[in-house]
């Protein structure tokens, strides 16, 4: 094994020797990103050599990185090999935790849960009556069993309790048992499985209040930014247990943060309900996606599901319900059925369209008393992934620029107000606005002359100059303007043929919800600008925050909710964008700036 210290953070990784370093930055100690996997094509697992002996740059490395870094040491993580049982190495550092929409102007309503705490009393055992405890509980509740760890602790609850407990129940069956002077509170926990973030909200599950919140980047990001090659990865490369563990971790972790904060024992977390789309559903659930790798892009399962957190290995009562509302399509998941549920789109009267933008953006029209729903592979540009000098919202990302009409960069804004390390996702939809604006980028996307603009130093083609920060200048490059054309014409050909197959125009729909993170952080009008969302006036674009988070919290608090998520399922219609004919005509269409 090769031992790596990690500077300025002061950690020690173990990595197999002949591995490269790529180990240490998915490790989840280092904070580095990797865009590609590994494969070297995105060129930020940056890390700069110290101690040690390594191996020596290669091809991928001397077209990705400029020589004068290579010359001061900075190196792919990817493709670097320690060649010594110790080396150390720095990472670029980036502060602060990445902004993570948690919130909505929606509201998940009135509580109904799966979960009961009712307190027992039962008749002492006597000579006349020596029934077993089991029986005389499951007599009293009127039930007919119980799990093992209920069983366990019954003879000696029951015995120092007087014959008297607490009994809790998911949906009738007893799942824990408790003295009866138990100050304990029945909780559980709304789950958002997104490709770059998971979020969990705490729920007390009597009152139907929201206790807490919490939030960090999926760890599952380390085999891919992306959904295409996650599954990749889960297919072809026998890591479906990896993303499965990488899943169960972050959701753990995000539990143990909100118990400890809360003073909350794990054992009365008793319910969960879980969305994401149907790649993370699946690589979740560890069930095999290899129906969603090519047409007809058929999931495993598009029913829901209740299983019991020990099944799953969550830190929560082994007995706790977990509740996965049905998957809609191959690439439309619970996740847009629980938007269209939090935003009460199917009962809207007049043409709507709501837009959850992520790496996976699901679009959903209601028109006539019919929904249709689609998705496209948007990918992550519009967070900052795979954008030369991308990066998570954290301080030091630029979030908001604009550019004057002579093309030079104004109003510079980061998180933090700290000098610019990098650019987020709302930064670089209002910087690609302001060139197209001043005719920097032209109508079909290619970089005009002008004193910003020079030959890139990381690849081909031209660049433009944001500014210059504490660890290089930060540029946008032809290759960025390109990630995000694509990324565009994939949103607004699924809202077009969406609006197509309706029979409508842009100009009929009342309302466009929006949401999502990025969402939420988006300038309407620069978005409206670059044809990201459809041609409609300004004020009937509203953001809804992240409406997938309500749709969990409200199967989470209302059982009620949950058989109305699984029948408005069967009411949607999927316009499945791969197979479409008329896709690719549109797309291109779609590709250029008005």
């Amino acid at each position: 094994m090769t031992l790596v210290f990690v500077e300025p953070i002061g950690v020690t990784v173990e990595i197999p020797d002949g591995e490269t370093l790529l180990g240490v930055v998915t490790s989840g100690a280092v904070d580095v990103p990797v865009d590609c996997a590994g494969r070297g094509t995105c060129g930020k697992c940056l890390v700069r050599t110290g101690a040690g002996a390594f191996s020596e740059p290669n091809e991928i490395e001397r077209g990705k990185v400029p020589a004068s870094k290579l010359a001061q040491g900075w190196r792919l993580a990817c493709q670097t090999t320690p060649l010594a049982e110790r080396v150390s190495i720095e990472v670029r550092a980036t502060q602060g935790r990445r902004q993570i929409l948690t919130t909505s102007r929606l509201h998940p309503g009135e509580p109904h849960p799966a979960v009961v705490r009712e307190p027992v009393a039962l008749e002492l055992p006597t000579l006349a009556d020596a029934r077993a405890d089991s029986e005389r509980l499951l007599n009293a509740l009127g039930a007919t069993e119980l799990p093992l760890g209920v069983l366990r602790r019954l003879p000696q609850t029951l015995r120092d309790g007087g014959f008297r407990a607490i009994v809790t129940r998911y949906e009738g069956r007893p799942i824990d048992v408790e003295p009866p002077d138990t100050d304990g509170r029945a909780c559980g926990a709304a789950v958002d499985i997104g490709t770059s973030k998971i979020i969990a909200y705490l729920f007390d599950l009597q009152s139907g209040r929201q206790i807490d919140q919490e939030a960090l980047e999926n760890p599952q990001m380390r085999f891919g930014e992306d959904v295409i090659t996650r599954l990749t990865q889960a297919i072809h490369s026998g890591r479906l247990d990896d993303l499965r563990r990488a899943a169960r971790g972050g959701v753990n972790e995000l539990l143990a943060r909100l118990c400890a904060r809360q003073g909350l024992a794990a054992r009365h977390i008793y319910d969960l309900t879980v969305v994401g789309n149907t790649a993370m559903h699946h690589l979740a659930l560890g069930i095999s996606p290899v129906g969603l790798g090519g047409a007809p892009f058929a999931p495993a399962v598009a029913a829901p599901l209740t299983l019991r957190a020990v099944e799953l290995g969550l830190a929560v009562n082994p007995e706790a319900g977990v509740h996965f509302p049905p998957p809609i399509a191959g690439f439309v998941g619970s996740d847009c059925l629980a938007v269209i549920t939090a935003t009460r789109l199917a009962q809207a009267a007049a043409p709507s369209l709501a837009i959850d933008i992520g790496t996976n953006t699901e679009i959903a029209l209601v028109h006539d008393g019919r929904i249709r729903v689609t998705s496209c592979a948007s990918g992550p540009a519009f967070e900052g992934y795979q954008i030369t000098c991308g990066m998570k919202a954290v301080e030091g990302a630029i979030e908001r620029i604009a550019i004057a009409a002579d093309g030079e960069p104004r109003d510079v804004r980061t998180i933090g107000g700290r000098e610019p390390l990098g650019i987020c996702g709302s930064g670089v939809v209002d910087l690609l606005a302001g060139l197209v604006a001043a005719g920097i980028v032209d109508s079909g996307g290619r970089l005009q002359p002008h004193r910003r603009v020079r030959r890139s130093a990381t690849g081909p083609g031209q660049e433009y100059l944001v500014a210059a920060g504490p660890q290089g200048d930060i540029v946008f490059t032809q290759h960025d303007v390109r990630s995000l054309q694509l990324a565009k014409a994939a949103i607004a050909s699924g809202c077009k043929l969406l609006l197509a197959e309706a029979g409508l125009e842009p100009a009929q729909i009342a309302q466009v919800l929006v949401a999502g993170a990025f969402g939420n952080e988006l300038d309407v009008d620069n978005a409206l600008a670059i044809g990201l969302l459809p041609a409609v006036p300004r004020e009937r674009v509203a953001f809804v925050g992240n409406a997938a988070g309500v749709g969990a919290q409200m199967a989470l608090i209302d059982v009620d909710e949950r058989r109305a998520m699984s029948a408005l399922a069967g009411r949607l219609e999927f316009l499945d964008l791969a197979t479409d004919r008329g896709f690719n005509e549109v797309f291109t269409g779609e590709l250029g700036f008005v």
